[in-house]
């Protein structure tokens, strides 16, 4: 080792030592500062504590001596002028004499209506004394000290407790904390955080619950808030420092002695360290002063020593430089040096003219000449970068130059390096002409990766048949052999037919299973080919959520499991996305949930919106919840892999092909969104789909309805989330919102309202509390004289309520999840501004569908499925005629009259001619009539891209195969639906033509 690094190693050394000191000062002296501070707080306000309990215990002997005067002494202006004194005395507001009901008359006759909520019970049942912060019409907020009394009357009004009040001010006097010049705030509070006693009115306003304003405004994470929280409720003592609305400051708490109360005191860390902190500043700077001058000495050694060995060495250099010419000549790289300051080349090797075709001098004049050399001209300059190269740094780039002369394209592999010379910076750059490798690599990579592409297509191509076959032998077989088992037994007890009923039934569903493995591989097929594109369209979340409970009503019912599915905070809920696809996941997470979730669970789907997306897009977050039995963690990892089943006792009874997962995964994938799970065995899973979709502009509508602007509405839910999303959802609508948890506080608050002629213009009422159930509440409400339109917020077939609800005062019912959209249709009903929808529109392919006499040309290729739907279509009323491929199709088509067919099913793929081609031909006949009759696509082809060409053919619709009876049904019904319009827009036209030709 030389000496320059041996004195650069003891200079690093020294300094290292002297910043570890440092530190470990400013630690000791911060810890000693906060030592001091917490122990000076903490006597400062336990004195604080100790004179308000003294004044609130002598508070409760005066009224309990109050308490006792009163039953002896019954002369009305003896009394009042004894407490009269005893206001002088002890400084409270007012004397209350307060009855069972809460109404109160004051010692000079005022009265009034005291809400006391809960601590009634315990005044007048429990006959405890109580301590109440209280807003009392016509004067500020006061804290309220009540005991029990004897039943009397004073002025007429009769009693069963007394109270005194004091105001706020009076109570902070008994605080008496003065040594902080004012910066001091204190609160008394409540063992849930209600504040008592507040001192920080006057500077910030008043504070009614103090630990939700430290959850808003402080840095305190939730779990530091409940340690707190549950310190405030076993009456404990603690302190700490906490940033408060970016102020740091000290927390000082501790308990009163009464009832739940405890002190809590916040003060600003500048005001109690306020001489301590310019002591640790001052010391702070002296040893920065002390570092600065040490570092300067070693540094200034460094530069000089280093001065006397570079002048030594200087005549070696230019022995060497001449040396380095003569061989550089002959080699493959370039060598440059250049001056850091202005990239000036100070050398450049004479070999450059033949490597690159520029000479010497060009290159001194300016080291830019090589720029003009670069093959592609968005390419980042290496000088550029040089500036961040540390001394003795290397760094690396490969580069493509083309020679100036030759116009060769070139591979040059350039190595940098930084130096110090002579107390000047320079860049040393070594540029290696590697075209010779390049080629010669490249081909040999070339073939490498040839053979080892066509290694990994043999190897994946094998574990992909092998894996394929597995899977799917096992998994096609299972279906299959039911169907053939039950197929048999059918025929073996042909005779007796609640057995072939059955066995029919089983068939079915087996057979459903098996379609639905054959859709899910051939999705898996298509969208590992690329196959799948997505389309977005107009889409509505609320539509989407309510037709998906829909949907999955039956399995929820039949598995008596209980779903939930709620909203938060969506203020954008038109779209555009593919709505198919959407579904698709969707019903797969909540089917898997139902699936492996028994009977007496819970399912539960939310779906919030996370505004902080870009202008035009929303953000979305669905969360699909169970209590099922979960998965293990190894299975969690590979869930999304295809094929992939957790194999246990459980999960193997359960019928899936292991491939939903894996589309779901994929599908969100092209989404641009993300999924994730969480889960545990036993304990339920929790799948995480996060979207961001376009908002649809043009469907935004004004949400405010004028009819209810400016009234007061009532928000009923056990659970937080909601009464907060649809709280802001009828501020949006233009009403002013009030929330509570509980049914009883809502009869209450009706009740108050009435009385103070506030009343509200509206409820929204959940249906199952856990004081009491919706309707129960709408009762004790219309008890009241209360005629305010009343909704019942349900995530349950309210079908069974319904006419219990009607009876109870229920005005409307909304479903939940409930958008914007939802409430503002349950709100315009409530108030009679929207009919009802109609129920009555739905499908029942056993009612007469008016098919009778029509004729149908069935065009299929292959006999079963011949048979299957020319039976399906005869017991509908059809009469029916069938062709075996798309030329003789045409050729009956051709040869028919005008009408003869009113409809015809096309097979697509089918010999001689397929039904794409025949669709075109019937199209393209003269005859309008005859090139005009409607054609429905019938096949198995059922993916977009089919449908697309269908379109384009000229067909009017689209049915997949296995046929399915309602959708047959459902599609005939909109052909014919179409023609009679069209006939009589005809009929019309024709009508108006004559009288105009007459």
């Amino acid at each position: 080792m030389n000496k320059r690094a041996k004195t650069a190693i003891v200079s690093i050394i020294i300094v290292a030592l002297i910043v570890v000191l440092g530190s470990e000062y400013y630690r000791f002296v911060s810890k000693t500062i906060y030592s001091e501070s917490v122990s000076h707080l903490t006597e400062v306000f336990h004195q604080a504590s100790v004179s308000l309990h003294s004044m609130i215990a002598n508070n409760y002997g005066d009224i309990h001596l109050w308490s006792d005067y009163l039953q002896y002494e019954d002369d009305e202006k003896r009394i009042e002028k004894h407490f009269e004194k005893a206001r002088e005395d002890s400084g409270f507001t007012d004397l209350y004499f307060i009855s069972r009901n809460g109404k109160y008359i004051s010692l000079s006759g005022e009265k009034g209506n005291m809400d006391f909520k809960t601590e009634m019970y315990d005044l007048i049942l429990e006959k405890k004394d109580i301590a109440i912060r209280l807003a009392i019409p016509g004067h500020p907020q006061v804290i309220v000290f009540a005991t029990p009394a004897k039943k009397n009357t004073y002025k007429g009004f009769e009693y069963e407790a007394i109270g005194v009040g004091y105001s706020n001010k009076a109570l902070l006097e008994e605080l008496k904390i003065s040594a902080f010049n004012g910066e001091a705030s204190s609160f008394v509070v409540h063992s849930d955080g209600r504040v008592v006693v507040d001192n920080a009115q006057e500077k910030s306003g008043s504070v009614y619950n103090f630990i939700s304003t430290l959850s808003k405004h402080s840095d305190l994470s939730g779990n530091e808030l409940d340690d707190l929280c549950a310190d405030l409720k076993n009456s404990s003592s603690g302190s700490g420092l906490i940033t408060l609305s970016d102020i740091k400051c000290y927390i000082i708490y501790e308990p009163v002695g009464i009832d739940d109360w405890s002190i809590i005191s916040v003060v600003p860390s500048g005001t109690v360290n306020s001489s301590m902190n310019r002591l640790q500043s001052l010391t702070m700077a002296v040893m920065t002063v002390i570092m600065m001058i040490i570092a300067g000495i070693v540094l200034t050694y460094i530069i000089r020593r280093n001065r006397l060995i570079l002048k030594e060495k200087d005549i070696e250099i230019l022995y060497r430089d001449e040396m380095f010419d003569k061989v550089s000549i002959n080699v493959d790289d370039v060598f440059l040096m250049l001056d850091s300051y202005n990239l000036r080349v100070d050398y450049v090797s004479p070999n450059i003219e033949k490597l690159m075709g520029i000479s010497q001098d060009q290159a001194r004049q300016s080291i830019h000449e090589i720029d003009g050399l670069i093959e592609n001209p968005d390419t980042v300059l290496i000088w550029d970068q040089l500036p961040d190269i540390l001394p003795d740094e290397q760094r690396e780039w490969d580069r493509q130059y083309v020679h100036k002369k030759t116009g060769e394209v070139r591979w040059f592999h350039v190595v940098a390096f930084c130096s110090e010379m002579m107390d000047e910076k320079k860049y040393i750059l070594v540029m290696s002409d590697r075209t010779k490798d390049k080629h010669i690599k490249e081909e040999l990579e070339s073939a490498v990766s040839v053979a080892e592409d066509a290694l990994k297509m043999a190897e994946a191509a094998s574990k992909a048949k092998s894996t394929f076959l597995s899977n799917m032998s096992h998994d096609i077989r299972t279906p299959m052999n039911a169907v053939i088992g039950f197929t048999t037994l059918g025929l073996a007890n042909v005779d007796d037919r609640e057995k072939v009923q059955d066995y029919l039934s089983k068939i079915l569903s087996s057979s459903n299973h098996l379609l639905s493995l054959i859709n899910d591989i051939l999705d898996m097929s298509r969208i590992e080919s690329g196959k799948i594109v997505l389309e977005e369209t107009e889409a509505n979340l609320s539509d989407m959520l309510h037709d998906i409970k829909t949907i999955v009503g039956g399995q929820i019912s039949s598995k008596q499991l209980e779903l939930f599915m709620d909203v938060i905070d969506v203020t954008n809920e038109d779209v555009y996305c593919d709505r198919t696809r959407l579904n698709q996941v969707l019903l797969n997470l909540i089917s898997n949930a139902i699936k492996f979730t028994p009977a007496g669970g819970i399912i539960s789907v939310r779906i919030a919106q996370i505004h902080n997306s870009a202008e035009g897009m929303g953000s979305y977050e669905i969360r699909v919840k169970d209590t099922g039995i979960g998965m293990s963690p190894e299975f969690a990892k590979k869930i999304f892999e295809p094929f992939e089943r957790e194999r246990n006792s459980t999960v193997s009874k359960i019928q899936g092909t292991g491939l939903g997962m894996a589309i779901s995964k994929n599908i969100i994938d092209m989404m641009g969104g993300t999924i994730d799970v969480i889960t545990e065995p036993d304990k339920g899973t929790e799948f995480i789909v996060r979207l961001s979709l376009r908002i649809r502009p043009e469907s935004t509508q004004a949400v405010q309805i004028k009819e209810l602007e400016g009234f007061k509405a009532l928000v009923v839910d056990d659970d937080f989330n909601t009464c907060d999303s649809v709280t802001k959802m009828l501020i949006r609508v233009g009403m002013r919102s009030e929330w509570t948890l509980s049914g009883k506080e809502a009869v209450l608050r009706a009740k108050q309202a009435l009385e103070l002629d506030d009343r509200y213009h509206a409820y929204i009422i959940d249906w199952r509390l856990p004081d009491m159930n919706g309707i129960e509440v709408t009762r004790r409400i219309r008890s009241l004289d209360d005629n305010t339109p009343i909704i019942i917020l349900t995530a349950y077939d309210w079908d069974d309520i319904a006419e219990e609800a009607k009876e109870a005062g229920v005005t409307a019912f909304c479903s939940k999840p409930m958008f914007m959209s939802d409430l503002r249709e349950a709100l315009l009903t409530a108030i009679g501004q929207k009919p009802e929808q109609d129920e009555g529109n739905h499908l029942n392919i056993d009612e007469n569908n008016g098919f009778e006499g029509k004729r149908i040309l069935l065009v299929e290729d292959n006999e079963l499925n011949k048979e299957i739907a020319e039976e399906i279509l005869s017991k509908h009323g059809f009469v029916v005629e069938t062709a075996n491929d798309g030329s003789r199709a045409l050729d009956m088509v051709k040869a028919s009259e005008a009408g003869h067919y009113d409809l015809i099913l096309m097979d697509i793929q089918m010999p001689v001619m397929n039904g794409y081609e025949a669709t075109r031909r019937i199209r393209a006949i003269e005859n309008p009539k005859l090139a005009s009759v409607p054609i429905l696509a019938m096949t198995a082809n059922v993916f977009n891209e089919d449908r697309k060409v269908a379109a384009e053919c000229g067909m009017d619709g689209f049915l997949s195969k296995p046929i399915d009876i309602a959708e047959v049904v459902r599609e005939l019904q909109k052909v014919f639906e179409k023609k009679g319009t069209e006939m009589i827009a005809g009929i019309e036209l024709t009508e108006r033509k004559n009288k105009i030709e007459d």
